[in-house]
């Protein structure tokens, strides 16, 4: 029979095993509970507030734990021993008490309170935040010392003591984009949107622009019929106008439909001349993030992008920006999406409107960069004149040729490998 003693000390030892799995548990709970998310239960009562407090002084808090935690440990293993050796004796008792703690402190201390932490950490760190948040300034002194050395031992290895370092980080929000479709959670055209969204913001605005080639000008001598009729050819909204054709370097404005919808009666060009907007430039170095934040402060739907020398390379239009991210918006107005078809053995047919990388990744050709996007824009930056049909030229093993222009514009190209 045991003696009083005794069993205090197997109340003590069970005691130490309890506070040993609450302690690891408290621990895995803690550092599984976003900053933002802990922030969200911080607005929503006290031991939300309690929780925030101690992911604020995460360092102070992760000591604590370690700290209480190896204590209590420590103590069930002098206890066990104690008893193991009044029970069986000096000889067999150490053995018998360190297979036993260990075994009891792996399974109910470690294991199970982790595993329970980990699949509702947000429960459990809002149960045990108010008995942390004392116990944290309880131990406080004794953590305060631990802490130090582990700084000035993490200096002599040059371990930065940066606080502000990323919280969450864009593979961070990929990989969860990714398992939220893989859940069912999202939907994969949200998904895509996500990961569209850190690939386009940093990308110029001269990747994603309407090339000068391209651009549909209006002359001063513009007539309501004579827009009219670019408007139901073109189907676009917005007309760079200008003094002479093509010459966009002194573009007088912009001349938006809706704004001769509204003019009652049939204008004069004076009149049209009139309703002209000041168009916005943006450099042709701009990223599309800045682009459309630049577009919504301005309350402006379309910009010229300028290059290195000030000159018009391009235009830019809020479809152009959104259709980067949400993928290419087509209405009825719109021509096809430009594509790549292969001919087997005999090459490709391309559009010259298709882009460098994309005819790259179809022929496993690494083409040239350089200031243009599309394959049209490659050929004439390569062959330096405006071509004519069946005018070809070499780019990297492969041959060019144009069959077919829309006006100063490659529409069509034949590519085969030289």
């Amino acid at each position: 029979m045991m003696t009083p003693l005794q069993v205090i000390l197997l109340v003590v030892l069970g005691l130490c095993i309890t506070s040993s799995g609450f302690l690891s548990g408290s621990e895995t709970a803690i550092v599984s509970v976003p900053r933002e998310r802990a922030h969200q239960l911080a607005e929503q009562g006290r031991k939300g507030r309690r929780l925030e407090d101690l992911l604020t002084d995460l360092e102070g808090t992760i000591g604590t734990l370690l700290v209480a935690n190896n204590f209590v440990n420590i103590l069930a293993a002098s206890v066990a021993t104690a008893l193991a050796i009044a029970l069986v004796g000096e000889t067999w008792g150490p053995w018998l008490a360190t297979a036993a703690v260990t075994s009891v402190i792996l399974i109910v201390g470690e294991i199970t309170p982790k595993t329970l932490a980990t699949r509702r950490p947000d429960q459990y760190a809002l149960a045990v935040a108010g008995v942390l948040f004392r116990l944290t300034r309880i131990l406080d002194p004794i953590t305060a010392v631990f802490v130090a050395i582990s700084r000035a031992i993490l200096r002599v290895f040059g371990v930065s003591q940066d606080n502000h370092a990323a919280l969450v980080t864009e593979e961070d929000i990929r990989a969860l984009a990714m398992l939220g479709e893989r859940s069912g959670e999202i939907e994969s055209a949200e998904r895509e949107i996500i990961d569209s969204l850190f690939e386009v913001t940093d990308r110029p605005v001269r990747e994603v622009m309407t090339p000068r080639i391209d651009i549909v000008t209006l002359g001063t001598s513009l007539t309501a019929e004579a827009i009219r009729q670019a408007v139901v050819e073109t189907g676009h909204s917005r007309y760079p106008v200008v003094e002479r054709e093509g010459d966009l370097d002194h573009m007088l404005g912009v001349l938006n439909v809706k704004d001769l919808l509204r003019t009652p009666g049939d204008p004069t060009p004076e009149q049209l001349l009139e309703l002209l907007r000041e168009p916005l430039y943006i450099p042709e170095s701009a990223s599309v993030l800045e682009a459309l934040q630049l577009l919504r402060r301005k309350r402006s739907g379309f910009a010229a992008v300028l290059d290195e020398h000030g000159g018009v390379e391009g235009i830019l239009t809020i479809k152009d920006l959104i259709s980067e991210l949400v993928g290419e918006i087509q209405d009825e107005f719109d021509p096809g999406v430009p594509v790549t078809v292969s001919l087997g053995d005999k090459g490709w047919i391309t559009d010259g409107r298709v882009t460098v990388e994309d005819l790259a990744e179809q022929t496993g050709v690494d083409l040239p960069e350089g200031p243009y996007g599309t394959v049209g824009g490659l050929y004439l930056s390569v062959s330096g004149d405006i071509p004519r049909e069946g005018d070809s030229i070499v780019i990297a093993g492969l041959r060019f040729t144009v069959l077919h222009m829309e006006g100063r514009r490659i529409d069509r190209l034949r590519v085969q490998r030289a």
